[in-house]
């Protein structure tokens, strides 16, 4: 699996925890449109970290989409 899928894979899960659905979770949905939060983008963050082993600071973290979330956290590197 690619890191952008594992990134995605991540997403969709949280989305699913939301209790939302993930059939709308592509590229271009925007992280609110998932029921995603300014404190529950924090709490995906912190998935991101975890299962990643990457280290995001809040304030470097400015995706709108799915599909930035993506690029933004696939280029890290791994700690």
């Amino acid at each position: 699996m690619s890191r952008e899928d594992e990134v995605l894979s991540i997403i969709q899960e949280f989305v699913q925890n939301l209790g939302l659905d993930t059939a709308a979770c592509n590229s271009v949905t925007e992280l609110r449109a998932l029921g995603i939060d300014s404190l529950q983008a924090v709490d995906l963050v912190f998935q991101f970290e975890e299962r990643l082993g990457v280290e995001i600071r809040m304030e470097d973290f400015s995706a709108n989409t799915v599909g930035e979330a993506i690029a933004f956290v696939a280029q890290l590197p791994t700690r």
